[in-house]
């Protein structure tokens, strides 16, 4: 039976652990954690006319390779227990709304040789972890970027702007670690209505998802040491349960615009979307409707766990500093965190820079009205945090 077929009758979170299983050749996986959130997901799917039929069958194929993922982190642990002795100590953890400029942020990091970042293959392969040494020039890695180039050369001959790339070698955010526990934001942008975000923000105890998240930085860490910078704009919906877990962490709060972060999070949508529903059933409105609901989440809990955990945990980086004066930005950072700033790595990052202009993949238009908002329906969302930050706004988007 070929793929498609197995995926068309898949209809219980059981059925996606048996095809994961018949893939990976395994059997064992470390809880049953993962179980809450798929089911939630395989509502939509089975009982939704939105998908088209590819869409459904991706949608399937990406929740049996994320379990098949998880199943093999397993088998590698059982395999090597000792890697669950070695702490996870002080990560930085960039945090904030959606579309806030943490992408650039976290690459900066990146070009700091004793740091450690998840990159984007290894959240595709992990198992085994490579080396320091191989990190970057790892078959796995290797074939992925080859892949795409391919895929870049297509949008760049269709002229279609992408709102947002991560190379196979680069930086990704803790969310692709977070979906194989089945409670992450990324299973949201695929789906047809806002039950999956309403039961992830409202419903869930994330600290399961928190623990899974170190063990596999545990794992990937035992070949590669390094003090951990992290990403993941939604860690600001979740402080409480990822401090449980990091307790030690130290956090970046990335600030913009909320006006324009809304627009733009809206707008990232519409790939996901267009690439997995029926073309009546991609209703602009409804996405802006989500992402204002959404980002009143992305200020309202961090601002709720600073008044409980104080200012000081908190490095704030701002959207407009960053496009102005991002080294410098940088420089503050390391001082607020106690770390040296060597000029070599700092000359790293200006090149990183000087190589990635922003809007290399195109120019992304959009507005506000395009998905049924207006920035007087969004300014009681975004009053508090409006007047407990300096944020600079832009242009009405």
């Amino acid at each position: 039976m070929n793929d498609v077929n197995e995926l068309a009758n898949i209809a219980t979170p059981d059925d996606v652990f048996k095809l994961a299983a018949q893939r990976t050749g395994l059997s064992e996986i470390d809880s049953d954690s993962w179980r809450d959130g798929l089911v939630v997901m395989l509502e939509d799917l089975n009982t939704s006319s939105a998908f088209t039929p590819f869409g459904r069958e991706r949608i399937l194929g990406d929740a049996t390779d994320a379990l098949g993922r998880r199943m093999q982190v397993h088998d590698y642990i059982q395999q090597h227990p000792e890697v669950l002795d070695a702490p996870v100590e002080r990560p930085l953890v960039v945090l904030g709304m959606p579309r806030t400029g943490t992408t650039v942020i976290s690459y900066l990091l990146d070009q700091d040789p004793t740091r450690r970042s998840l990159l984007h293959w290894q959240c595709v392969d992990p198992i085994p972890p490579a080396t320091t040494e191989t990190l970057r020039t790892d078959p796995r890695c290797l074939a992925l970027l080859e892949e795409q180039g391919k895929i870049l050369q297509m949008v760049k001959q269709a002229k279609v702007p992408l709102p947002h790339w991560e190379d196979a070698d680069g930086p990704t955010e803790d969310m692709f670690i977070h979906n194989q526990d089945f409670k992450g934001l990324s299973w949201d942008s695929f789906l047809s209505t806002p039950r999956y975000s309403e039961w992830l923000f409202d419903e869930t105890d994330m600290t399961s998802t928190y623990e899974y998240q170190k063990r596999y930085l545990q794992v990937l860490q035992s070949t590669a040491p390094g003090s951990w910078s992290l990403k993941m704009p939604s860690h600001s919906v979740h402080i409480e349960a990822l401090l449980k877990v990091f307790p030690d962490a130290r956090l970046v709060w990335a600030h913009r615009d909320p006006y324009k972060a809304t627009g733009s999070l809206a707008n990232l949508w519409k790939l996901p979307k267009g690439m997995t529903h029926q073309p009546d059933a991609v209703d602009l409105e409804a996405m802006g409707r989500n992402a204002m609901w959404q980002m009143g989440y992305h200020v309202d809990r961090p601002l709720r766990a600073r008044d409980r955990i104080g200012d000081e945990r908190f490095f704030h980086m701002y959207y407009h500093e960053m496009m102005r004066d991002p080294v410098d930005v940088m420089r503050r950072l390391y001082a607020w965190a106690d770390e040296p700033l060597p000029a070599e790595t700092e000359a790293r990052m200006r090149n990183w820079l000087a190589e990635h202009p922003q809007d290399v993949f195109g120019l992304n238009s959009y507005s506000l009205d395009q998905y049924g908002l207006t920035v007087e329906q969004l300014q009681p969302v975004f009053a508090e945090y409006l007047d407990t930050f300096d944020i600079e706004l832009e242009a009405t988007p």
